[in-house]
């Protein structure tokens, strides 16, 4: 029997490189190599949930994420300064990088699943399911189940994400430690007996 993997992959949206951010990230100087840089610190997080991990525990550092993605360190320097700038990139308390934004990227299937997803294509293709129908497990005979989720959509990655709660409310934090208006002048208004006012 065969071994049943995972698999993570990259979805993006058609309207990836038209956001503001990445038109003006690719606008700039080098901006293609810090657009395919990204792209790649992406790839390189999506077992980890977003964080940048060598061998599941050591944090990648600039000469590493250099080496794996093949760019020059001056350039992945210079690209994780302008990624923190646009939220892109987060520095957790261990030095680890973190994606802020993978949590709404993220897919992932295994090898099982895939191979129901193909044959439940081949089916449609020969009319044998019904259209409309979505995600039917077709039965053979015998009890068969259907596969595990194939995807996670926005919505409940959002709402049942714990690694990216971390990142939400650091975020947060930032957020309000900005907002915090300058403290007050510590004057003492306080009046003693036999004083005028």
């Amino acid at each position: 029997m065969t071994e049943n993997r995972r698999f993570y992959y990259l979805k993006l949206k058609e309207n990836f490189y038209n956001s503001e951010t990445m038109v003006i990230l690719e606008s700039m100087q080098d901006g293609l190599l810090y657009s395919n840089l990204l792209l790649k610190m992406y790839l390189m997080s999506l077992k980890s949930s977003g964080v940048l991990l060598l061998n599941d525990y050591l944090p990648h550092t600039v000469q590493t994420i250099a080496t794996f993605t093949r760019h020059q360190v001056g350039t992945v320097e210079r690209a994780l300064k302008i990624f923190q700038e646009f939220g892109l990139v987060e520095i957790l308390t261990d030095g680890a990088y973190y994606m802020s934004d993978i949590q709404l990227l993220i897919g992932q299937s295994s090898s099982e699943g895939e191979r129901k997803k193909k044959e439940r294509m081949r089916l449609k293709r020969q009319n044998l399911l019904p259209s409309g129908e979505a995600d039917i497990c077709p039965s053979n005979g015998r009890v068969d189940k259907c596969p595990p989720i194939l995807e996670y959509r926005d919505k409940e990655i959002r709402d049942k994400s714990i690694e990216n709660r971390e990142g939400t409310i650091r975020r947060w934090a930032n957020a309000d430690k900005k907002k915090e208006e300058p403290p007050a002048r510590n004057r003492d208004y306080s009046v003693e007996e036999g004083e005028t006012i």
